[in-house]
Parts: C-alpha cells; structure tokens; sequence
C-alpha cells in the first residue's frame, strides 16, 4: 500500500502546483458532413454500405480542410520580498530585502480568432483556463502569506531560511491539429526541505466537440494489455539506469493497476488551499474519489505515458515517460485520433540548455550552449548571453551576436519542433531581446544535420480581448499558419501582425496581404481635410474623396510600405496612401505630423 499512498501525494502535489491579437481570417467554406449525413438518411437498405462510406468521406473531408485552432498563451508573474520586522533569520542571514516567493503560471486558451470555426472548444477549454488563471493567484497568495511565516519561524527555531519558496509552471502544446490539442502543464517547486519537486500533467480535447478526452475515449484496448505493454517498457529503461540491479521500482505491478483507464486527473479538479487546509473537487464521472488516472497525451509520434518523481521508484531515479507509437501497436489509439501522416506541424521542443562553460565536449546528446557575457554564475536568476550554440557530437552551428536574457529556473527561452509537409525539420527558439523584440533563431536539423537558417526579428502577436488578465501570445502550432508582428511609424508608432509560413530557406515568411494592426495610436483627428481612398466591405478601392479636418481616424490595416487603411468616425474603411514613409512619413508631401492630431511614438 506504500505505493498508493506515494501515488496519492504525488497527485497532490501536481494538483498543488497550479498551471499560470486581434482578428486573423480563417477559410471556413466547408461542405458540412452533416449534409451528407441527411443524404445517407434518405437512401434504401441497399444502398447503407454506400451511404455510411459517403458520410465517413465526408467528415475526413470536412476535418482536412478545415483551419485549424489558433491558441495563446496567458502568462502570470508572481513575487514577493520579505515583509516581516526580522533583520536576519535564525542563522544570521539577512532578511531585509530578500525575496521569499517566486512563481510563474502559464496557461493556454483558444484564441478568439477560432471562437466562431470552433464554439465547444473555445468555451470548454477557456472556461477551464480561467479556472486555472484564478486557482494559480489564489494558490500565489497562499504560499507567499506561508513563507513569509516560514521566514519570521526560522528566528525562534534558529535554522535559516531556506529560500525564496518557487513554483515554476509552463504549459506545451505537444499536438494541435484539426482533431486533437494535447498539452503538458510542466511544473517545479520548492517550499524548503531537501529538495523541491517535479512533474507534469497531460490534458487532451477533441478539438471539433470541445469535449476533455479521458483514456477510454482515445485507445482502443484493455487495461491488462496497456499494463503489460507500460510494465515491458519500464523494466527495460529501470535496467537501463541501473545496470547492476535493474529492479529499481517499488512494486510496478501493483503501481500500475492502481492507475484507472477512466478517471480523469483534471487541473480543473485540484485541490484548493486556504492556509494548510485542503479541500478536493471531484468529477462526478470518475468512479471514486481515491482513485488516480494515468497521466498521458498524444504526440505526433504516439501516445505518452508519465509517471514522475516518487510514483514508480526512488526520487533519485527521476520520472519515466513511455511512449507507444502509433505504429508499434496498430490499433491501440482509435484511428479518428491519429495524427495526419501528410501534414506539416509544430510541436514544442525540450532540447537541453547551460553555459558553454559548462559545456562537456565528450556529450554526444542535442543540446544548447550559451555564451554567458562577462563574469556571471549559472546559479543567477537571470544570464545575459551573446551568443547560442546547437550542438550534437561533433556538429554544431552558433548563432553570434545574440543578445538575450536566459534563465533556467523560469524556461526564459520557448523552443519549437517545426516539420514541413515536405519533411524540412528546424528548431525555433524564441529569445527575447531588447525594447520587447524577440529574435526567432532558426537551425535546420533536417537528415540529422545541424546548420544556422537564420534569424528573424520580430514582436509577437499578442490577442487582448478588453480583459489583461486573458492577454496571451499566440503559440505556433501550423508551419503554414504562425503569427508574427512587425512594428511600424506611418502613422504614430504601431504593432501590426500577419500570417507566415515557413519558406524555402526555414525563416518565417510572410504570407499575407497585408499586416493588421496590433496596437497603435486610437485617438487620432485630422488638423487639415485629406483625400483618402474609399474601400469597400472587401477591401477594394472604389474612389477618391476629401475628408474634413476634425475626422476620427482608427487604423485597422496595412502593407506597412505604402498605405495604411482606417476607420473614419467607426463608420466605414478608407486608405492613406504615402508618398514618403521612412520617418517622418509624409501624405502628398506633407509629413503625418502635420496631418493629425494626437499619434504615439514610442522609443
């Protein structure tokens, strides 16, 4: 019964560890399968075979082409600097001014891009969201009242303070296509002791009914063969650790039977603290309140089982994911689950990162290095770097002259797995630079070589729907649907953001006609009249006109070149169209400043 209890508090301690843009134009003229399906209600007995064919075709049909989801993801920042009267802790050192909590929270929502081409998702799994964005606060609040207690303690018991207490939580999309999103909620955390803990959990929807998918509803199989295909993998990677004595696990058999195939194990479902006292919420479907379903989620190359810290064997030993490809047991994952073979993806990627100083040459695995500027220490909270490097044996490419923040504690820099169509395979690393730039690092590892692409400059696309709390980045998920967001002065300082694709040479490539407008100034009045050009509800230019001094312009989009379109007084679309645009840009002749009232620069 050890292994249960350890089971128990593994569960507790995941649930305890709460995960923390504008329009895009989606092509939603699909033939609905529903059609066909009223079709097939129509037909005789004769013809069943063929109108149950009709509809299945249909259906493939209608999930092929459609877009798929676009989703964001929100960020939550949490601190706290000692705010007792102790000068010092037990052990002499200095309270004043340290810090006793750090936490981050990221959670990933539905853009609202995708709200109309999929409801059920949307509603579903930003419901969820918002759950989640509330619990991590609440749970924030909870731990920093607790370790500011457990600094002001540590007098009276005369121990040091061993902090600050940190929760770290970062959300992956692992697979997001027409018919699946399935992510991970990777979580650390540390609140004194030994040592901290680690782990994750894995949450799954059916992208076109909105529903959070539990085990049963994905594989096609018993629970005695999913053990015993989970058991055959695990005795071989325990024996891969411990050569001497690969019987490493507690007791695997009993272990894996408690797991349940149908309980869900649920971020909406965590547990709740106020002060030390918990309070468990349960799903009225799962079948009881003690039992613990599997951790899992789907990738493009199968489907993952996790297990972490504790659950199987000793801490010391780590966690154990087992994945079973969708090829290795053909059948086990239902096939209206498995992944298209012909399309390409993005997935999110866990190549290793530390300091070239730290560098050991004789590591044959992938990896990252930094070159850390100037004299600084791995163990700071953040690193000013110079330069990355992806390396593996004795092949290598370095991207100089990179400038950016690094920190391993917070996972500072994303990293994404793009595959063409095509079978073109890059790793993207998002690093933030300065004045809220992000360089896009490329490198090619496709056939198993390792070479620079490139790098593009950009902003991301951030969606504020009116709430900051809900604010997010768009996520790449589609190598021919990201989101990137230039910036621009035509008319005042301005994001503005399209679609890209990845081109020929691995680097984003922009893909639409035009940019829309991210953020700009709002509240901008013409001082003079201004001919502009009249659009239509399609965009098409229908005419020449003067408008008055005194017009309210908003923009909305523009090639961020030589035009830029507006809303005038929020009625209908007109267009600027410049004949200088490097700064300041100028409408026949006459710079912008002199033309309006009221635009924003920034920097």
């Amino acid at each position: 019964m050890r292994t249960k209890k350890i089971m128990c508090i593994m569960l507790a301690m995941t649930m305890m560890v709460l995960s923390a843009c504008t329009s895009v134009t989606v092509n939603n003229t699909v033939q609905p399968a529903d059609d066909a399906k009223n079709e097939a209600n129509d037909v005789v007995d004769g013809e069943t075979v063929e109108a149950v064919e009709a509809v299945e075709a249909a259906e493939k049909e209608e999930i092929k082409d459609a877009a798929k989801p676009v989703y964001k993801l929100v960020r939550q920042y949490f601190g706290q600097y000692y705010e007792g009267t102790n000068k010092t802790d037990g052990d002499g050192e200095p309270l004043e001014g340290k810090k006793v909590y750090d936490g981050t929270n990221q959670t990933i929502m539905l853009a609202d891009e995708s709200k109309e081409l999929y409801p059920d998702l949307y509603e579903n799994l930003n419901a969820e969201a918002k759950k989640e964005i509330e619990a991590a606060k609440k749970y924030a609040d909870s731990m920093i009242g607790q370790a500011n207690e457990d600094a002001d303690s540590s007098v009276t018991d005369k121990r040091p303070f061993i902090g600050p207490w940190t929760d770290y939580v970062q959300e992956n999309i692992i697979r997001a296509d027409r018919k699946v999103i399935s992510y991970t909620r990777d979580f650390s955390s540390f609140s004194g002791g030994a040592h901290g803990i680690y782990g994750k959990s894995g949450i799954t929807y059916d992208v076109k009914t909105g529903k959070r998918l539990v085990l049963t509803d994905v594989v096609d199989t018993t629970k005695d063969n999913l053990v015993s295909v989970l058991k055959e993998k695990l005795l071989k990677m325990g024996e891969e650790r411990d050569e001497e004595d690969g019987d490493v696990f507690f007791d695997l058999d009993e272990t894996l039977e408690g797991y349940s195939l149908t309980v869900q194990n649920d971020p909406a479902n965590y547990y709740e603290f106020s002060g030390d006292d918990a309070e468990t919420e349960t799903d009225t479907d799962t079948e009881t309140d003690t039992e613990t379903g599997f951790v899992w989620y789907l990738g493009y190359d199968g489907i993952h089982f996790y297990f972490g810290p504790y659950e199987l064997a000793a801490y010391a030993l780590g966690d154990w994911e087992v994945i079973i490809g969708y090829d290795e047991f053909p059948g086990t994952v239902k096939e209206q689950y498995l992944p298209n073979t012909d399309e390409g993806y993005v997935t999110a990627s866990f190549i290793p990162v530390w300091s070239s100083d730290s560098d050991d040459s004789s590591d044959d695995s992938l990896h990252f290095t930094f070159k850390a500027e100037d004299e600084q220490y791995d163990d700071s909270e953040y690193i000013d770097a110079t330069s990355l490097t992806l390396k593996k044996g004795s092949k290598e490419a370095v991207a100089e002259d990179e400038y950016f923040s690094y920190s391993y504690s917070k996972n500072s820099s994303r990293q994404y797995r793009v595959v063409t169509a095509d079978n073109r395979e890059y790793i993207y690393v998002d690093l933030l630079t300065f004045n809220d730039y992000t360089d896009v690092v490329v490198f090619d590892i496709t056939g198993g070589d390792i070479k620079l692409a490139g790098v593009h400059t950009c902003h991301l696309v951030y969606e504020d729907t009116g709430d900051d709390t809900y604010a997010g980045e768009f996520i790449p998920t589609d190598p021919d649907n990201m989101y990137y967001a230039e910036v621009g002065d035509l008319l005042g300082t301005y994001t503005c953001y399209g679609r890209y694709v990845v081109g020929p040479d691995g680097l984003p490539q922009f893909a639409d006609s035009d940019y829309r407008i991210n953020w700009g100034s709002e509240d901008v009045t013409s001082l003079k009249d201004i001919t502009v050009t009249v659009l239509d509800e399609k965009g098409n230019e229908t005419g020449e006109e003067a408008v008055p001094a005194g017009t309210h312009f908003v923009p909305v989009r523009t090639d961020n070149k030589t035009y830029m379109d507006c809303t005038v007084d929020g009625e209908r679309t007109v267009r600027l169209k410049y004949t200088k645009t490097d700064y300041p840009a100028e409408i026949d002749g006459i710079s912008v400043d002199d033309l309006f009232d009221g635009l924003i620069y920034a920097g």
